[in-house]
């Protein structure tokens, strides 16, 4: 048993005045004889007897009524049974979840969110007695929270919670239960406490309320009691970037990049013409407007233009709310500054105009982004495929078990691959050999001769595949009278065949066979071209689309590994860089300095975390494990001076959804982790925070059944003080 008020204990001594009172009645008087006092011999002895019974019982009554009524104010209150505890103070494991994710830093009538927990954690860590055990657990540290062993230092943890901050970490309440769990299990304290400070929302429990549905098992004993401290007095209204991506695939120096930008609205309120800007460089590259419904998501497609090669920085961003840190979202572009195409075919000519798109297709006269050398068929075993992006095959007659295999392995592990025929093709060979290998469908015959008078033509073309975005626009528009919006080429000669269920049919042509198909071989990515780039096939190579379609080929199929890294604040990605991007990141001898550049300008030095292997079969490549991302922004990884990967990191859209979780999902939700509602408690921060858990942790306070007691003492005070007058009347008439 435990006071709640033990101050007014004092007030016990009171319980002597009817005692000292009923001494003082007994003192010893004079005798005084009188005739008449022989009618007195008369009375009773038993009556006499009675009355001082009466007596003494209303002595102990109105001494009762004194201490119930001074035990009520004292706030007596009992947990377990009567004898236990009694006196004593049992010791506590007690465990503080503190939500320090970014919508607490929400403001409401009463300030900052996070403000308020902290202050609600600071008249929490008053409660703590010596003998204690303490856990903090802050939700941004899930999984890698160091709360073992606990603390009995309640001043450092004070200082601890004072300097907290909130983080652009999201983790969702499962983690840090189930965390809960393996601490209080280890404890031999019989009173076990969790503390939840939180905005409570819904995002927080729909992941943990769902896995342990699907477990069916508790994790809490009956022993624990929860406490929730809710912030916040409403849903926040908030506008945040749901999502972003670069859709260009082809990314060009001066030739126009669309981002796809997702808005979502979390209020009640339409939003009408919500400005969304895109930044590149540090400079504002396109604007543009949004209208979005109560609680929809709208979506803006902004075009903007790298104007240098390399790695650049971008951002897309919206106006200020209540919660700034989800208005902006962060991207990279990787315009690459060289890209290693090797042409093989049995004879230059081949090569011919092939050579010449790839050549003319460049609008920097003193460098090209194509690097580009020509090799006969018995030179490729000798070809160095680590220094390789994109292979071309032309007019190949047929091809060695080695080289197939040399084929396969560069396509699957990232290369690019453009296949032309020509006439010296061997169809059985390309059959049982290359196209198998590389699960391409056989070729069933080559249609057509040179002598032939009608020609195929274009049928149907995939203008929504990466080859036509961007760059074509413009021609499309002016060639709209067009039947497929350009000038489709007269193909004499070309090879009958189907891209398959695993391909996809590009360029599509009137007899229905595929003129350009796509297929995917592990990583890498294969061009299928139906007809020769010889006049001797078509005039395809005089056609306008020519050009253009075979550098944006080579430009597609190209690896682009370091294009569009992302990844999502408290995530530990791996990091791997390609010794072309780098002349020193080939070797790891001395005189290599890496280092990650995070958003705040902090430098940390980082090595690889393994030895050099290969990355997509294009030389060295070295891999890093950079330590958790707990910021937005930015991470760059350098060699000295030399940036080697750009990695943008962003916050989980998941935290920007402000809305409360119910009270029926907490009902359900306490449930399914073994914690009966009844042990809940939830509690509103102020004065009565402390005196909630007091009760809660010793029990039902017992002042009301004290004051029960001192009513029905009182009720029959009155009844024996009444009693005894009149018997004492009868005893002295």
């Amino acid at each position: 048993m435990i006071f709640l008020n033990p101050f007014v204990l004092f007030g016990l001594a009171a319980a002597a005045i009817p005692v000292i009172l009923h001494l003082l009645n007994l003192r010893k008087l004079r005798t005084i004889e009188f005739s008449t006092l022989s009618f007195l011999k008369e009375l009773q002895q038993t009556k006499i007897r009675r009355l001082k019974l009466r007596q003494i019982i209303l002595l102990i009554v109105r001494t009762l009524l004194v201490i119930f009524i001074v035990l009520a104010f004292a706030r007596p209150a009992l947990r377990g049974t009567i004898l236990g505890s009694i006196g004593t103070h049992a010791h506590s494991t007690i465990l503080f979840i503190l939500d320090d994710s970014f919508s607490m830093m929400a403001r409401d009538e009463h300030g900052e969110l996070f403000k308020q927990a902290t202050e609600s954690m600071g008249k929490l860590l008053d409660l703590v007695k010596e003998g204690d055990e303490v856990f903090l657990i802050k939700l941004s540290d899930v999984p890698q929270a160091t709360v073992d062993p606990a603390t009995h230092d309640v001043t450092a943890l004070r200082t601890i919670v004072n300097e907290a901050q909130v983080s652009s970490v999201r983790r969702s309440m499962d983690g840090a239960l189930s965390l809960a769990v393996k601490l209080l299990q280890r404890s031999v304290n019989a009173n076990k406490e969790v503390y939840v400070i939180s905005d409570m929302q819904q995002t927080l429990f729909k992941k943990a309320l769902m896995q342990q549905q699907e477990q069916g098992i508790g994790l809490f004993d009956l022993q624990t009691n929860m406490f929730i401290i809710p912030l916040g007095s409403k849903d926040e209204a908030n506008v945040a970037i749901d999502s972003m991506e670069v859709t260009t695939t082809i990314l060009e120096k001066d030739k126009p990049a669309s981002v796809y930008i997702a808005v979502r609205n979390y209020s009640r309120f339409p939003l009408n013409n919500y400005v969304v800007s895109a930044y590149l460089d540090g400079t504002r590259a396109a604007q543009g407007n949004v209208s979005v419904e109560p609680w929809g998501t709208a979506s803006v497609v902004l075009n903007v233009t790298p104007k240098r090669s390399g790695f650049l920085k971008g951002y897309v961003e919206l106006e200020n709310d209540a919660i700034e840190i989800d208005n902006r979202r962060y991207f990279t572009i990787v315009i690459p500054e060289r890209i290693n195409v090797a042409m093989v075919s049995d004879a230059e000519s081949d090569n011919t105009f092939t050579l010449h798109a790839l050549h003319a297709s460049t609008s920097d006269e003193t460098h090209s982004v194509l690097n580009v050398q020509q090799i006969t068929m018995q030179k490729f075993p000798l070809l160095d495929l680590k220094r390789i992006d994109v292979l071309v095959f032309t007019n190949i007659k047929s091809f060695s078990a080695s080289d197939i295999d040399r084929v396969k392995s560069f396509v699957g592990r990232g290369g690019g691959l453009l296949l032309f025929p020509g006439p010296n093709i061997q169809i059985e060979d390309y059959n049982t050999s290359l196209l198998p290998s590389l699960n391409i469908p056989t070729i069933q015959s080559i249609t057509g001769t040179a002598n032939q008078a009608t020609s195929l033509s274009f049928q149907n073309v995939d203008f929504n595949h990466p080859l036509f975005t961007t760059v074509f626009e413009k021609h499309l528009q002016q060639k709209k009278h067009e039947p497929d919006g350009f000038e489709s080429p007269n193909i004499m000669r070309s090879l009958k065949r189907q891209a398959g269920k695993e391909g996809r049919t590009i360029i599509a042509l009137s007899d229905g066979s595929a003129f350009l198909s796509e297929h995917r071989v592990g990583n890498g990515k294969v061009l299928f071209f139906s007809v020769a780039p010889l006049l001797t096939w078509s005039d395809f190579p005089l056609k306008g689309i020519f050009a253009p379609l075979i550098f944006r080929s080579t430009m597609y199929v190209s690896p682009r590994e370091e294009n569009g890294m992302t990844a999502t604040t408290g995530e530990e990605p791996t990091i791997s860089v390609r010794s072309e991007s780098s002349s020193n990141v080939a070797s790891t001898e001395a005189g290599n300095h890496y280092k990650m550049i995070t958003p705040d300008g902090i430098e940390e030095l980082v090595q690889p975390s393994s030895t050099p292997s290969r990355l997509s079969g294009f030389g060295t490549a070295l891999t890093f494990a950079p330590k958790r991302l707990n910021l937005p922004g930015f991470y760059e990884l350098r060699n000295g001076s030399t940036t080697l990967a750009l990695l943008a990191v962003n916050i989980d859209s998941k935290e920007s959804d402000t809305r409360k979780v119910s009270q029926d999902e907490l009902v359900k939700f306490w449930k399914a982790v073994g914690i009966e509602p009844s042990r809940v408690h939830s509690l509103k921060p102020g004065e009565q925070m402390q005196t909630t858990i007091l009760q809660s942790r010793f029990g039902v306070e017992l002042w009301k059944y004290c004051i029960c007691l001192a009513l029905i003492l009182a009720f029959l005070e009155m009844f024996i003080a009444r009693d005894s007058r009149i018997a004492l009347q009868h005893a002295t008439s």
